[in-house]
This record gives structure tokens, C-alpha cells and sequence, in this order.
């Protein structure tokens, strides 16, 4: 981020100390907004409560996501996984997708019953309509917005690399 550059020499050991601070923070506001969002969905009734820290938690994955590739740190930490691992990155993004696709259908399934039935039976019912319709809409969806994105992101990621290369 080149808002507050400052110039001069800086001892390396300090940045990224101070990288490592920065990604906790982060992470914490992540885990902060998920938490407030599932607070709210049970407790308040209104969705725009939450735009908030839907907003945030876009934002920020947006940002990170398009500066990693504009920087070409993308395909280079996808190459560092591919070597490493015994998964590709393209099977852990499928693997992604599924696992945030049933966690949204437990999400809805849970939330639907817990709101809006009133006998045991109702309960089980939407559960398992809400979740059987959530599971066929949502592991689609996010795995092949998984393998999608992945795919132009690396492409891109590899062209600024390439370019980076070409220019020093």
C-alpha cells in the first residue's frame, strides 16, 4: 500500500513484525464481522442490519484478492502450493466451494427452522427443505465461483509477474 510510504531505510526484521500484526488484525475483523453477522440473523429480523459488516468482509477480500494479483503474488503462492502439497490449489478451491456451500446450508436450514417453525415437526421440515434446496444452489455456485475466479486470477496474476520481470 503506497498511502503513507515513508521513505528511508527500515530494519527488515520490524516490517514484517509489523506485516505479521497487520494480518492478525485482519483476521480478527474478519472473525469480529462473521460473529456479528450470525448474532444478527438469529436475534433481528431486518438483513440491512448486517450490510455493515458485509461490506467490510467483501471489501477487504476484494481488495486482498485484487492487489495479490495485480502484484502477480497470486500465481507465485499458487506454484509455491502446487509444489508443496499433494492437493493442487484448483482442487482445494473446489474443496473451498463445497465446504462453504454446506456451511451455508446448515447456516439457512438452522436459521429457518430455529425462526420460523413453531412445533418439533415444522422444525425438521424446513431444516431439511431449506437445506436440501440451499445444498442444490449454493455448492454449485460457490465451487464454480471458486474454479472461475481461480483460473482468470491466476492467468492475470502470471501476465503482471511476467510484465514485472520484463520491466526490472
Amino acid at each position: 500500500m503506497k498511502w503513507f510510504n515513508k521513505k528511508g531505510n527500515q530494519d527488515e526484521r520490524i516490517v514484517n513484525l509489523k506485516n505479521k500484526v497487520y494480518k492478525e488484525a485482519y483476521i480478527l475483523i474478519m472473525y469480529l464481522c462473521g460473529i456479528s453477522i450470525l448474532v444478527k440473523s438469529f436475534f433481528q429480523w431486518e438483513t440491512y442490519s448486517m450490510l455493515t459488516e458485509l461490506i467490510v468482509i467483501l471489501a477487504g477480500s476484494i481488495y486482498f484478492g485484487v492487489r495479490s494479483v495485480m502484484l502477480g503474488i497470486y500465481s507465485d503462492e499458487v506454484e509455491v502450493h502446487d509444489q508443496t502439497s499433494k492437493i493442487s490449489y484448483s482442487q482445494r478451491n473446489v474443496i473451498t466451494g463445497l465446504i462453504i456451500g454446506i456451511s451455508m446450508a446448515l447456516f439457512l436450514g438452522i436459521r429457518s427452522s430455529v425462526m420460523f417453525a413453531d412445533t418439533s415437526h415444522e422444525k425438521w421440515w424446513y431444516f431439511f427443505l431449506v437445506f436440501i434446496f440451499s445444498l442444490l444452489l449454493y455448492i454449485p455456485l460457490f465451487a464454480g465461483f471458486n474454479v472461475i475466479v481461480h483460473h482468470f486470477a491466476n492467468k492475470a496474476s502470471q501476465k503482471a509477474a511476467s510484465k514485472d520481470q520484463c520491466d526490472s
